[in-house]
């Protein structure tokens, strides 16, 4: 057996549920980060190839199950209309990455552990 391939290997996906909804995961948070740069749902969806219609749902689903408003839509104008993340958001968004990199790094050392069991 090669030290490249692990026997065995724990796997998960880091996903934050509401009221039994999924609230947030990666496809929500790629979108959010995506808003950031765009400033808008379809330049965000467009620019991740996902249709409006998805991304739409997607945000409104998040701003259902929050407390407090994540995506703001803001009124178009001479430029359009357009939205952006709002304070909240970002914050729930860091803690999100910050957590989920935490899970992996501990997955990480359990699959470590794991293969000195075969060693």
């Amino acid at each position: 057996m090669s030290m490249g391939h692990r026997v065995f290997t724990l796997e998960a996906n880091f996903s934050v549920f509401r009221e039994g909804e999924l609230f947030l995961g990666n496809q929500q948070i790629r979108l959010l980060n995506q808003v950031l740069l765009d400033g808008s749902i379809h330049a965000a969806a467009k620019n991740l190839h996902m249709s409006y219609q998805h991304a739409w749902h997607l945000m409104d689903r998040v701003n259902r199950l929050s407390p407090v408003p994540i995506v703001v839509r803001q009124k178009g104008g001479k430029d359009g209309g357009g939205c952006t993340i709002s304070p909240f958001g970002r914050k729930l968004m860091d803690a999100f990455v910050k957590r989920e990199s935490e899970v992996f790094n501990f997955l990480e050392s359990c699959n470590s552990d794991l293969e000195r069991c075969f060693f």
